[in-house]
């Protein structure tokens, strides 16, 4: 009877430091990918309550160089805050710092279609037609974003003043587009 008592004490012992234990050893469980969401959307959310648009726009630059493989969800969200704070820049008429956080983003993400879309409006304001032109067209190619319709708009709109109202030969724009963005 007394080694069921000690063997029982001991069990009892055993789970009494075990159980404390056991969210400990769950808790290693979680995935690299998991730890990398959260580390990601913690520094998302120190970033985006930067109010100055020129700032936060660089450090989601800095942000998208050093996390290439953002997760989907994550990066949607980062590219919502860069695209107002360039929409944001354009409404300030800030063309110089909107050309260049457009030129930094598509240099590292030539799939952007929003930055694409300003670095078009820049562009346009400063008269340089067949340089946004490229810009708009490859907005209007790239699928998946917002500003792809209103890339078309702009796209057709500057295409007719470069070419005296008429939309004749716009298709070399876009199969250009094309071609680059493969």
């Amino acid at each position: 009877m007394q080694t069921y008592t000690t063997l029982f004490g001991r069990l009892l012992i055993f789970v009494m430091v075990l159980l404390p234990a056991l969210p400990a050893v769950f808790a290693q469980d979680e995935t690299l990918e998991e730890i990398k969401y959260k580390e990601d959307y913690d520094r998302l959310q120190r970033i985006a309550p930067v109010t100055q648009p020129v700032k936060r726009a660089g450090l989601l630059l800095t942000f998208y160089k050093e996390r290439p493989d953002l997760d989907p969800k994550l990066r949607t969200y980062a590219d919502n805050l860069f695209a107002r704070d360039l929409e944001t820049l354009m409404k300030q008429d800030n063309t110089t710092a909107l050309k260049g956080l457009c030129e930094r983003a598509v240099k590292m993400r030539p799939k952007f279609g929003e930055a694409y879309f300003f670095y078009g409006v820049a562009l346009r304001k400063e008269k340089k037609l067949e340089e946004a032109l490229d810009a708009f067209a490859k907005s209007y190619v790239i699928t998946g974003h917002p500003l792809r319709k209103k890339a078309k708009e702009l796209l057709d709109s500057t295409y007719r003043s470069y070419n005296k109202g008429s939309l004749i030969g716009q298709d070399r724009f876009i199969k250009k587009a094309v071609q680059d963005l493969k």
